[in-house]
């Protein structure tokens, strides 16, 4: 049965707005608090810097695995009961802590909600599994790049939300807020959202039959594969985590503008990629999504080169936009790739792991990046990422060598995925 026959053609579009109207407020909750976490720590009453770096650090490395491990059970618990009820789920964890945060008095409770969160939130994957399940398949990487621009787009104005709030009305008064929108969005999701029908391919019977699924989605080689890059990539990306601050700060001719143009040069890598995620996900579905996978990797690791040797920071935040543009393009593609190649009815399972990788990644890339500092120079640390999507760019090669992309849905067996 055809994707597209399960929704009608104007009801997964009004699905796909809805959700990404959602997703667009979650993710500028969740960056408008999560950005303050370091000042928030010191008005706990930590005053060395060393030891509020120590709490920072642990902080985001507790929720990175609880979320790690968290992920793929949610995403298999979509599959089975229902990918808007998980959506639902994680909102309503969202908002929970959120507000729970904003009434913290200790660093150790402000850890442990972090944990909770990492358990039970994950508003992205959940998204991304419910799109993809009512997306038509020939628009597929379209509506991921949709939910990828409303994410980037969330990420990318929630510091400066929470910046003004906290300079306003105080660092509390960040969380509250934030755990406004998160119920905002709630409440849109819930009324609005609705649940594709599952055909019998996909009903929670077929879903359940045998005790292989887990090991079969792990033992498919496109799927591995996929999932391995997702984990690379996001990797790729962290290690110049440490070394961007630096190498601004090396090229700026003022030094009492290192802040704001460290600002714009991030920046502007999240502008860029937000406008090409929804434009390169339309080419996706077009031309193929090896193709543009291949062009997209190969774009933003050659683009590290060159960034290792600038001059001014004028041109390094021009290389940095666009890159961008290549970065945006690369994750709806990736997932549609990763859902395209993978049995029906498992898009839940698939997206949980993919974010339980590019999870791992973040954490591991920054880890690796300030290892790299010590010796290394900050210019140079550029290099590493370029040689790591290189990697990628030669398992691509490997993996469309050794099975090309399926570009129609055949019938599939519900757990193994096998034509």
């Amino acid at each position: 049965m055809a994707r597209n026959s399960r929704t009608p053609a104007t009801g997964w579009q009004r699905n796909l707005w809805v959700i990404a109207i959602a997703e667009l407020l979650t993710l500028m909750a969740f960056q408008a608090s999560f950005v303050l976490i370091p000042y928030f720590i010191r008005e706990l009453g930590v005053t060395d810097l060393r030891a509020v770096a120590d709490w920072t650090g642990a902080f985001q490395s507790v929720g990175a695995i609880s979320f790690a491990i968290s992920t793929p059970i949610w995403g298999m618990l979509g599959d089975k009961y229902g990918r808007k009820l998980m959506l639902v789920r994680a909102m309503i964890a969202t908002t929970v802590v959120l507000l729970l945060l904003g009434m913290v008095r200790t660093p150790t409770q402000l850890l442990i909600l972090r944990v909770l969160q990492g358990c039970t939130t994950g508003t992205p994957a959940a998204a991304q599994a419910l799109v993809a399940t009512a997306a038509p398949k020939k628009q597929l990487a379209y509506a991921l790049g949709i939910i990828q621009t409303a994410l980037y787009a969330g990420m990318s104005l929630g510091p400066m939300l929470g910046g003004l709030t906290a300079d306003w009305l105080g660092y509390r008064s960040t969380f509250f807020m934030a755990a406004l929108l998160c119920l905002i969005a709630l409440l849109v999701t819930a009324i609005l959202a609705t649940e594709p029908e599952r055909d019998q391919e996909e009903s929670p019977a077929a879903l359940a039959r045998g005790r292989e699924g887990w090991r079969a989605l792990l033992r498919s080689p496109v799927a591995a594969t996929l999932i391995g890059l997702v984990l690379v990539v996001n990797l790729a990306y962290g290690l110049v985590g440490p070394a961007l601050p630096i190498r601004v700060q090396e090229l700026v001719a003022n030094p009492e503008r290192v802040a704001s143009v460290a600002g714009v040069v991030t920046g502007a890598t999240a502008l860029t990629g937000a406008l090409a995620a929804m434009l390169i996900g339309r080419l996706g579905d077009r031309l193929g999504y090896q193709r543009i996978l291949a062009i997209c990797v190969v774009g933003a690791g050659v683009l590290f080169v060159p960034q290792a040797f600038v001059g001014t920071t004028l041109l390094l935040g021009l290389l940095r936009a666009i890159q961008g543009l290549f970065q945006g393009g690369l994750a709806p593609t990736l997932a549609a790739t990763l859902v395209s190649n993978g049995p029906r009815g498992r898009e839940g399972a698939l997206l949980g792991l993919s974010s339980s990788a590019s999870s791992i990644g973040g954490a591991i890339g920054p880890a690796l990046g300030a290892i790299a500092m010590r010796s290394m120079t900050a210019g140079s640390v550029f290099l590493l990422p370029a040689l790591a999507m290189a990697a990628v760019a030669a398992a691509l090669a490997i993996v469309a060598r050794a099975k090309p992309a399926p570009r129609r849905a055949a019938a599939r067996d519900p757990v193994t995925g096998a034509s």
